[in-house]
C-alpha cells in the first residue's frame, strides 16, 4: 500500500473514530470524550490541509500556533495515539528498519515511522524545543528533512533569567514570522488578548479541578486525567478548551457524574503512562484500586500571560517549567505533590528512553524515603509492547499496595487453632509450608516445577494431605511465586516480596535486608521488625545475576551447579566478567577457559559480577543490618562468601532458605485469618 493510499486509511479511520466515540458518548471514560474527539478532528484538519499543519514537541507553546488558526499536533501525541490504535509495533519496526536506534524515545520514534510508512500527514512546518527532552529535537529534524517541511528550532536556556528570557523571546518573534508567511494572517493585540483570556480561563479552572480531585473517591483520576493534562497542553489558548473545561467543571461540581468504586490507594504519579493495549493500567486502577489522584504533568505553573507583551511572556512561560534546570526542581515539585495530595505512596513509570525523566530516579527516591512516602519504580514503554513484561510488573505493584496498605493499618496476630498452608511456585521450583496456629513449621516440601505452575502446586497439595495430622484441617492457603495466579485452591495471592520479608523475620527476628537470588529474577529488600516492607528492588529483565544465569555458567564449566560453590571458594584470586548478559558472559567464560584460566578462578569471578550488581540493588534500598539471604542461590557457599565481600558484611542464611517464601505466605495465611476452612477431600 502507497503512502497516499494509508494516509487516506488513516483519515477514515479517524472519522470512524469519531463517529463511534459520538455514539457511544456514556461509555468508558465519557468525562475525557469531548477532548480526544476535538484532538482527532485537528488531526483530520492536518489530512485535510484544510489549515496550516504543524508537527511540534509537546514544550512548544500551544497559544502561539492557535493564535495563527494552524493544526497543531504534538509528536509525543501522536506516538500514544498510534499505540492506542494498535500501529505503534508497526511504526516502532518501520523506524528500526530504516536504520533508526531502537534506543531512541519511542514517542518520537513511533512518530518518525508513521511519517515513513505514510500514516501520518504530510506537515508543513515542524517546531521543536532544546529544552527537557533532548531527543525530540534531533527526531523532529530528521521528520522535517523526510516531508521536506520546514523546521524550526527554539534554543532554550536551561536558567530563566531576564538576558534568557529576552534570548527566548526573539526567537519565539521569529517563529512567528514563520507563521505569518505560512498563514497570511497578522495578528493584533486584541486577538493576542482573546487567546490569553482564553488561556487564563482554563488554568484558573485547571486549579479548580486539582481541588475536585482531592475528594474521596477521585473522580477522575489515572491515565484519564494523564491524558486530560496531556491534551490539555496541545489544545491551550482555544475557545474549544476553555469552554470544555466549564462543562467538565459542571458535571463534576453539580454531582452529576459518579465516580466508579473500588479506590483503595491514592498515588502520586511521575512521568508518563503505558499507552498500548493490555497494558497493566487496568490491572492496577481496577483489581488492586490503586489510582493517581495526582501527576506532575497537570502541575499548573504557567505564569501571567500580558497580551501587549505576547513573545515574552510566552517565553517567561516556557522558562518555568520545573522540569528545566536542575534535578532539585523537579524534586521540590514532588515534594509539593506529596505534601499537597498526602498520597499513600508515589509510582515513577520509567520510560526507556527518557533519559532525563528517568536519570534523577534514585535522587527522587531519596527525597521521598526522607518523607517516609512509599516508593516504586516501574520500568517499561509507553508505546513499545514488544518488550512487555506483564507478570514482572504485576508483581511489583502487588507488592508495592500491600506496602501501602501495611503502612496504613498494621496486622495483629494471634494464636489460632488449625493449620495454614502457604504455596510458593517459582520458575525452577515449589515449596510448600504448613504451620500451627504459633507459626511453627509442620511440613514443608521442595519440587521442581516442571512443565506446569498448576500441576506442581496440585502435586504439593496432594503430598501434604497424605499426612494425617492435617488432613481436613487447613484452615486458609496463601499462594505466592511466579505461578501463584493458577493456584486454584488458593484462599488469597500475595506478592513473593511480602512473603520473603514476612517469612525472614519470622525466623530471624533482627533482619533488615533481605537479599533472595531466585531462578528468573533478584529481590533485595529492606524491612521492618514486624516484616513490613520498607522498599524493595527486583532485577527480572534478563536472566543476569539470577540462578538461571549460574545454571548457565555451570554449563560453560561442565561441572555440576552444586559444585560451583565450593569450587568458588577455593580460588586464590578473582577475575572480572565483564559480560552481564547470560548469553556473552558463556562465551567469555569458553574463552577464559580456551586460555587454560584456572576453573576456580572463574567460578569466582562468576560469583563475584552477580554480588557486584545484587550489592548495587542493596545500596539502592539501603542496607541495613542484619542481612539474610533466601532463595535456592543461597546455598550456593561461593556466592553467599561474594556477597559477603562485596557488601562487607556477615550473612544470615536461615536452614531452608528455598522455603521462606512459603513460609511468609503460610504466616500471613494464618495473619489475615480468613475463617475459612478448605477441608479438601483427598
Amino acid at each position: 500500500m502507497n503512502p497516499t493510499w494509508r494516509r487516506l486509511r488513516a483519515r477514515m479511520l479517524t472519522k470512524a473514530w469519531i463517529l463511534e466515540t459520538r455514539l457511544n458518548r456514556f461509555q468508558e471514560h465519557p468525562l475525557t470524550l469531548p477532548f480526544k474527539e476535538k484532538t482527532a478532528r485537528v488531526l483530520l484538519d492536518a489530512y485535510g490541509n484544510r489549515r496550516v499543519s504543524i508537527l511540534s514537541g509537546f514544550l512548544v507553546p500551544a497559544e502561539l500556533l492557535h493564535a495563527y488558526e494552524t493544526a497543531p499536533m504534538f509528536t509525543e501525541n501522536l506516538g500514544a495515539i498510534l499505540a492506542g490504535a494498535g500501529y505503534g509495533g508497526r511504526c516502532l519496526q518501520t523506524a528500526e528498519m530504516h536504520g533508526y536506534s531502537p534506543d531512541v524515545c519511542s514517542f518520537h520514534r513511533a512518530t518518525l515511522g508513521g511519517v515513513l510508512a505514510g500514516y501520518l500527514p504530510r506537515f508543513q512546518l515542524v517546531v521543536a524545543t532544546s529544552h527537557v527532552c533532548d531527543g525530540q529535537s534531533k527526531t523532529l529534524e530528521e521528520i522535517a528533512r523526510l516531508l521536506e517541511a520546514e523546521f524550526f528550532l527554539l534554543d532554550v536556556p536551561q536558567e530563566n533569567t531576564p538576558e534568557a528570557v529576552h534570548y527566548l523571546a526573539e526567537q519565539l518573534r521569529r517563529l512567528e514570522a514563520v507563521l505569518q508567511d505560512l498563514t497570511g494572517m497578522q495578528l493584533d493585540a486584541e486577538r493576542w488578548r482573546k487567546i490569553f483570556a482564553w488561556s487564563h480561563e482554563t488554568r484558573e479552572m485547571q486549579l479548580r479541578l486539582q481541588q475536585i480531585r482531592r475528594r474521596r473517591p477521585c473522580p477522575l483520576y489515572g491515565r484519564e486525567a494523564f491524558i486530560l493534562n496531556f491534551l490539555t497542553m496541545q489544545l491551550m489558548g482555544t475557545r474549544f478548551l476553555r469552554d470544555a473545561y466549564r462543562r467538565l467543571l459542571h458535571t463534576l461540581e453539580s454531582g452529576k457524574w459518579t465516580p466508579p468504586d473500588g479506590e483503595r490507594f491514592r498515588i502520586v504519579w511521575l512521568l508518563a503512562y503505558p499507552f498500548f493495549k493490555d497494558s497493566f493500567v487496568p490491572f492496577m486502577e481496577k483489581e488492586l484500586g490503586m489510582r493517581a489522584v495526582a501527576e506532575e504533568l497537570g502541575f499548573v505553573f504557567e505564569p501571567f500571560l500580558d497580551g501587549a507583551d505576547p513573545h515574552k511572556s510566552l517565553a517567561q512561560k516556557m522558562l518555568s517549567n520545573p522540569n528545566l534546570g536542575p534535578i532539585e526542581n523537579r524534586i521540590r515539585l514532588v515534594e509539593s505533590l506529596v505534601r499537597e495530595y498526602e498520597p499513600d505512596g508515589v509510582v515513577h513509570f520509567s520510560h526507556w528512553g527518557c533519559r532525563q525523566g528517568c536519570g534523577g530516579v534514585s535522587m527522587i527516591a531519596d527525597a521521598l524515603a526522607r518523607l517516609g512516602v512509599p516508593f516504586l519504580e516501574l520500568h517499561g514503554d509507553c508505546v513499545d509492547d514488544r518488550n512487555d513484561a506483564p507478570g514482572a510488573v504485576r508483581t511489583r505493584l502487588e507488592g508495592f499496595a500491600e506496602v501501602m496498605g501495611k503502612r496504613r493499618a498494621q496486622v495483629s496476630v494471634r494464636p489460632v487453632d488449625g493449620f495454614y498452608l502457604g504455596i510458593d511456585v517459582g520458575s525452577l521450583t515449589a515449596k510448600a509450608v504448613v504451620i500451627n496456629g504459633s507459626g511453627e513449621i509442620q511440613f514443608h516440601k521442595v519440587i521442581y516445577t516442571g512443565a506446569s505452575c498448576k500441576r506442581a502446586a496440585r502435586q504439593l497439595y496432594e503430598m501434604l494431605l497424605e499426612h494425617a495430622d492435617l488432613k481436613g484441617k487447613i484452615r486458609a492457603c496463601v499462594a505466592t511465586g511466579y505461578g501463584r495466579s493458577v493456584i486454584d485452591f488458593a484462599d488469597a495471592t500475595v506478592s513473593e516480596i511480602s512473603c520473603h520479608a514476612r517469612g525472614m523475620v519470622h525466623q530471624i527476628k533482627e533482619v533488615r535486608t533481605i537479599i533472595d537470588i531466585g531462578g528468573q529474577d533478584t529481590k533485595a529488600i529492606s524491612v521492618d521488625e514486624d516484616g513490613t516492607v520498607r522498599q524493595f528492588l527486583m532485577n527480572d529483565k534478563c536472566a543476569a545475576g539470577t540462578g538461571r544465569f549460574l545454571e548457565v555458567m555451570a554449563r560453560a564449566l561442565e561441572i555440576d551447579l552444586e559444585d560451583l560453590g565450593p569450587l568458588a571458594c577455593r580460588a586464590r584470586r578473582s577475575l572480572t566478567i565483564s559480560s552481564t548478559c547470560a548469553v556473552f558472559a558463556e562465551s567469555e567464560v569458553v574463552s577464559l577457559i580456551a586460555d587454560d584460566t584456572p576453573p576456580e578462578e572463574i567460578a569466582r569471578g562468576i560469583c563475584d559480577s552477580i554480588a557486584a550488581r545484587t550489592a548495587a540493588m542493596v545500596a539502592r534500598v539501603g542496607k541495613r543490618e542484619r542481612v539474610a539471604m533466601s532463595g535456592g542461590v543461597a546455598k550456593n557457599i561461593g556466592m553467599v562468601r561474594a556477597l559477603e565481600r562485596a557488601l562487607q558484611t556477615s550473612l544470615v542464611v536461615p536452614p531452608e532458605p528455598q522455603i521462606i517464601g512459603a513460609l511468609g505466605a503460610a504466616l500471613l495465611a494464618r495473619d489475615r485469618c480468613l475463617g475459612l476452612s478448605l477441608n479438601r477431600a483427598a
